[in-house]
């Protein structure tokens, strides 16, 4: 037997003894448990600061593959994935839309929506509403 092959026997011995050692040590140990806190049935609304998708945006494809036109009602958002449902809300008005681009984003916004879905919420120019997962 070669003498790095013996060492290296040796040493994963020695792991697997102090493994164990530390293994009945930690067992004897009273573990306390802590208290679960219960799941809330709330909704949990996020707040956004969007803007509208500009007129360069109607000219190609987007990146999750739409065609965009007058009546195209979604979001362009930089991280989620190309049609994820969510609801989006301003004032009292919901709407249930969903991710037809990805993109970086202007300074300041966290996504943007289409020129028809700002219309119907009521978004002019660079506002907060709210958003969350549609359910």
């Amino acid at each position: 037997m070669s003498p790095a092959l013996l060492q290296r026997q040796t040493a994963l011995a020695g792991v697997a003894l102090l493994a164990t050692l530390g293994a009945l040590a930690l067992g004897n140990r009273t573990v306390k448990t802590l208290p679960v806190e219960p799941v809330s049935g709330e909704i949990r609304w996020e707040r956004a600061v969007v803007g509208v998708l500009g007129p360069e945006a109607y000219a190609h494809k987007t990146s999750c593959g739409v065609a965009l036109d007058s009546g195209s009602v979604g979001i362009s958002h930089p991280v989620l994935p190309c049609g994820v449902d969510l609801v989006v809300a301003l004032g009292n008005q919901r709407i249930r839309t969903e991710v037809i681009a990805r993109g970086r984003m202007p300074s300041g916004r966290d996504f943007e929506l289409t020129q028809a879905l700002a219309a119907e919420l009521g978004v002019h120019g660079t506002q907060t509403i709210r958003w969350r997962f549609a359910s």
